[in-house]
């Protein structure tokens, strides 16, 4: 939107209803994350490999989001320039990092569901490095560059620099995004495979499986694209308002979808949420048998059919050769729960160190 535009009463109204979407996907990309921090951190049965990935990824979210609703708030980067350029490097740094950490999430699924990889968590400190190494280089070309300039609701890389846009910022989304959906799509062909070349009984909840690995790419995907519309008709000197406000809110608001995926993922969050909200009726005489039946199992965190055959309970003590369906059975709740993806067995023996929660 140009400055001549803002004198407009029309433009005007346009601004603030943009203002408003801004503040809102800001709020609620904060409250998502600090939900799914706030389950990590008291419920230690849904710690995991990648549960502590999906907790990283938040927490990027959560300090870019709260720091950029402080700046719209205060509308400090109007009139301050090291405002301004505050919020440029959260948003060039903080979403170049979530999209990084989207990254990682695909390549620790597959390598747990598909490759069995034992050592998984290992990755974390080099998954460190990339997710929160990398995006410096490129704030670093934006800043050097003297790229950022105040665009009406934020400051970023100015309409005169398309080209730092796309090679800064949006070259590497479209890189970013293609790793993860090849790695999405074997994972999801692997299980595909799995189940259909089996005997399940459950083949007709093979699309609820693909989806639950798919569906953090699909936010992703989503959440970006009309960032990646908008910018390209802003290289062409068009500025289409409705875009440009689905841009704004979808773009902000990633942090709040990659929240509900997460909740979605695991009924473990479900069955304890709702355990808490009846335990409110209980109270009163309302549902109680309900609330007892999710109280009692709200920490059960379906863990895969190989730890509860090879656990302390030897009786039940089933190997792999021993069931037929065994291998179809691990990889229908991994693809049921991609977030309890390191429950899955290895052909070493035992489940993965992390599984069940930490200390």
């Amino acid at each position: 939107m140009t400055q001549s535009q803002s004198m407009d009463p029309a433009a005007e109204v346009q601004i603030e209803v943009l203002y408003i979407v801004l503040v809102f996907a800001d709020i609620t990309s904060i409250l998502g994350a600090l939900t799914v921090l706030i389950s990590f951190w008291r419920l230690k049965l849904l710690r995991n490999h990648v549960t502590r990935i999906i907790s990283y990824f938040c927490i990027t979210s959560f300090i870019k989001d709260s720091i950029g609703l402080i700046l719209t708030l205060t509308g400090a980067s109007s009139f301050n320039s090291f405002s301004c350029i505050l919020y440029s490097i959260v948003i060039t740094y903080g979403s170049l990092s979530c999209w990084l950490w989207t990254l990682c999430l695909a390549i620790s699924i597959y390598l747990l569901i598909v490759k069995r990889y034992q050592e998984a968590e290992k990755l974390e400190k080099y998954y460190f490095f990339v997710c929160w190494g990398i995006p410096i280089a490129p704030t670093v070309v934006m800043l050097a560059k003297d790229t950022v300039e105040y665009l009406g609701s934020w400051c970023w890389i100015g309409d005169d620099y398309s080209n730092y846009r796309f090679g800064l910022f949006y070259i590497p989304f479209f890189v970013i995004f293609a790793l993860s959906a090849i790695l999405v799509g074997l994972t999801m062909r692997y299980t595909y495979q799995v189940i259909h070349q089996g005997v399940s009984e459950n083949k007709d909840k093979h699309g609820t499986y693909q989806f639950k690995l798919v569906n953090y790419i699909i936010v992703f995907l989503i959440c970006w694209i009309f960032a990646v519309v908008n910018r390209i008709l802003n290289s062409l000197g068009h500025y289409p308002y409705a875009i440009n406000l689905l841009h704004t809110y979808f773009s902000v608001s990633h942090g709040f979808y990659a929240s509900c995926v997460f909740v979605y993922n695991n009924p473990l969050l479900w069955r304890y949420i709702a355990a808490r909200v009846l335990g409110m009726f209980a109270l009163c005489g309302c549902c109680v048998e309900r609330f007892k039946r999710l109280d009692r199992n709200k920490n059960n965190n379906n863990q895969s059919p190989y730890s509860s055959s090879r656990g302390a309970n030897n009786k039940n003590n089933i190997d792999m050769e021993d069931n037929p369906n065994y291998e179809e059975d691990v990889i229908e709740e991994a693809a049921a729960d991609p977030t309890g993806a390191d429950t899955i067995p290895h052909s070493g023996g035992g489940h993965h160190p992390s599984a069940g929660g930490e200390a």
